[in-house]
């Protein structure tokens, strides 16, 4: 009979103690974002895109609880975007969505990082590997607008030896221009706009005498600059895709 107390007693002890590692384990602060890492891209003339974000904890509570959010680490200008300064995971509950809107104004071509993160506090565990939400954006022209490309030249003072051609994949010429009239062109820009389809192009600006002095610049219908160089001797090229 002792024997049998003495295995109960054990037994409860084990128990109890389970069931306090359990509890300290699932601490009520318990929080971390659904994603690390988020792609997004706004069309030129789209404004803003807003991204859905999911936040979760360990566990539920019986009452609200406010985590504190920054985006003070990010690479991006602060006019790129617009995100929340903190999150609340409503009693009875263990999840919430935040959304960050990404805006036209401050993008660029390139990608720029805006980091949310959970402000750092000793009242919040997190894992490193979720406590950042990483948002790589950028601008996109629209295929239907990056086809209008517009061909700069600026000549210098001998435009009758300037000449160009753009050519295709396969070495087609789908556009070309000069050479310019002397002394009318001389240290102008001349101005071409021509539409391309989907694809990779060469840009080719030529001297004929050899001694350069012109630049050329491709633009597309959105105002980025796809390909742009001056010619130091007879021929320069560039590539470039829409």
């Amino acid at each position: 009979m002792k024997k049998i107390l003495k295995l109960l007693i054990v037994g409860c002890l084990v128990l109890t103690y389970s069931c306090e590692e359990d509890k300290d384990t699932l601490t009520p602060n318990y929080i971390a974002f659904g994603v690390d890492e988020i792609t997004e891209t706004v069309d030129v003339g789209e404004g803003s895109k807003t991204i859905d974000i999911n936040i979760y904890t360990g566990n539920k509570t019986g009452s609200d609880r406010t985590f504190s959010l920054t985006t003070a680490n990010s690479t991006a200008d602060a006019a790129a975007y617009s995100a929340p300064s903190s999150v609340v995971i409503e009693a009875g509950t263990n999840s919430a969505t935040v959304q960050v809107t990404v805006l036209e104004a401050g993008l660029t071509f390139d990608f720029q990082e805006i980091l949310l993160e959970f402000t750092p506090t000793t009242d919040i565990d997190t894992i490193a590997e979720t406590a950042v939400v990483s948002i790589n954006a950028a601008l996109l022209c629209p295929p239907a607008t990056a086809g209008n490309v517009t061909i700069e030249i600026d000549t210098d003072n001998w435009p009758d030896e300037t000449s160009w051609a753009v050519t295709d994949a396969s070495g087609a010429v789908v556009a070309s221009g000069g050479p310019y009239n002397n002394p009318a062109d001389d240290f102008t820009t001349i101005v071409v706009n021509v539409t391309l389809g989907a694809g990779s192009y060469t840009m080719t600006l030529n001297d004929s005498y050899g001694d350069g002095g012109s630049t050329f610049r491709v633009i597309n219908g959105c105002g980025q600059v796809l390909a742009t160089d001056s010619v130091g001797g007879s021929t320069v090229s560039g590539t470039f895709s829409i």
